[in-house]
Formats: C-alpha cells, structure tokens, sequence
C-alpha cells in the first residue's frame, strides 16, 4: 500500500511542478528535456543488472521504444502547457482518462471482452472529457481564452491513449524476459533526444534554472514509473485493481490540489465532469471483473 501511495503521490506531483514552472520562470520545454535526461540517468544506476545492456545491440524493439519516446515528449509539452492553463484537476482528468484507449485497442485487437459495463466506462469517460473542456459562453477574457484552448485536454486525452497503447504493444510483443526496466529507460531515451534535436541549438535550453528545474521534476517522473512497478510487484492487489486505484488516487489528488493551493474555479460543469472521470474508473477497474 506504501508503494502506491507513492506513486499517486509522486505522479501528482509532475503536473503541479508543471504548473509551478511558469512561476519560476523555467520554460516548460527544455525543463521536460532534461528531465528525460534524469530519468535516463536514474533508471541506469537503478538498473541491478547493467550486464543486460550490452543486449541491446541484438534486440528488434529498441527502434520502437526510441520511437515512442517522441510521442511521450510531445504529450508532456501538451501536459505542461494544459496545467499552466487550464489547471492542475483539467489536465490530470484528461490525462488519466486516457485510460479507456488502450481498454478499446484490447477489445478490438487482443480479444478482451466487450461488456455493457465497459462500455458504460467509455461512454462516461468521453462524456467527462466533454464536460471539462466545453464552455457554452466566454464572457470574460479568461473564459475566451480557455474556451479557445478546450483542444488541449482532448489531444492529451487522445495521444496519451495511444502512446500507452504502442507501449502495452511493446511489452507484449517485442520484450523479452526481464527487459521491463531497459524498456522503460530506452522510452526515456528516445523522449531525449527527440528534446535535443528540437530544442538543442537553443542556448537558453542549457540555462541553470532550465536545467534545475528538469532535475525536480524528473526525479518525481521516474519516482512515479518505479513505486508503481514496486506496488505491482509486492501488491496483493492485481493489476487490473491496482491501475484503476492509481488512477482514481491521481484524479482525487490533483482535484484536491487545484482546488485548495492553485484556486482553480469550479462550475457545474466540471463537477460534473469530475463525477463522470471517477464513474468511468470505477466501472472498468473495479466492477468490470
């Protein structure tokens, strides 16, 4: 239970030290650079067996993990710019949602059953996607300005669905025994250098406070990969409960949070839409059994 408070804890963490970048002063894109680059850092000198590396050069999924690494930097950019604003509670419900993408790629592709309570899960959490980013009037600067940018929470939604869904193909297809952990620090790789050939002859990319501000928030980022690992390992729990609990837990945290430290506004339509994002998780993980 420890280590999945951890988790929820730590992957809260990510997007309020997003939203917390722009009061520092640290431009959200480099600081995701290098906080790949800290990820990858961490995962090899957690790594018990640096032998396994030396694999690598024979392994046909290495391309792949590279690969997928643009999408999670992107998605991330996508994260950071959404919790600035739109909030911490908008984006996290977004972002957790996403949930139900590779639920339907593993009904349509892996042979996973299609039940009436899956299917309310899916429909509850695409209404609860609509609900938080639609606006019917914009009256105010602000609200114009939201409203403008109600995009933002459906690419997260959308391209977080379909980065873990290329991941849950990776780990069926092409990972052998025990290469979890290389998977994982080759993803972080891959987000990397995709950071640096974007960002890399910016010189303000090697500022101090950009670098710093990676440091922070990456250490949480792999903090959030590894105690979730750990609670899936030593959990009594299986998966298909202990993901579901993650997701809740984030969803709960960061509303909580938003709504006490960073005043974020509350309407109608976002209780409604937060209700909807906890009904969705509910259904799938817990009573779709």
């Amino acid at each position: 239970m420890l280590y999945l408070l951890l988790s929820i804890l730590f992957s809260t963490s990510l997007v309020i030290i997003l939203r917390l970048f722009e009061r520092w002063k640290i431009d959200t894109r480099y600081g995701i650079v290098f906080n790949y680059l800290v990820c990858v850092i961490t995962g090899l000198t957690a790594m018990e067996d640096i032998a396994q590396l030396q694999q690598i050069a024979t392994w046909n999924g290495w391309a792949a993990c590279l690969l997928l690494g643009v999408g999670f930097i992107l998605i991330f950019n996508l994260i950071g710019k959404s919790t600035q604003l739109l909030g911490v509670a908008t984006t996290s419900i977004a972002f957790k949602l996403s949930f139900i993408i590779p639920v339907i790629v593993a009904v349509l592709f892996y042979g996973d059953r299609l039940t009436f309570l899956k299917i309310a899960g899916i429909a509850a959490a695409i209404a609860a996607v609509y609900f938080i980013t639609y606006q019917k009037e914009a009256t105010t600067e602000k609200n114009k300005l939201q409203k403008g940018l109600a995009w933002l929470p459906v690419l997260i939604f959308v391209g977080s669905g379909i980065t873990d869904s290329c991941f849950n193909y990776i780990q069926r297809h092409l990972t052998p025994p025990g290469f979890d952990h290389i998977v994982t620090v080759m993803v972080f790789l891959g987000a990397f250098l995709s950071g640096m050939v974007m960002y890399g002859r910016n010189k303000e990319l090697y500022s101090l406070r950009n670098i710093a501000g990676g440091i922070v928030l990456g250490v949480p980022n792999y903090g959030s990969l590894y105690f979730l690992l750990k609670a899936l390992q030593e959990s009594p729990f299986p998966p298909s409960t202990l993901f579901p609990v993650n997701n809740l837990g984030i969803v709960c945290v960061a509303a909580f949070v938003g709504l006490l430290f960073f005043r974020e506004s509350v309407n109608r339509r976002k209780i409604i839409g937060f209700v909807l994002a906890v009904s969705s998780i509910v259904l799938i993980g817990f009573l779709d059994r």
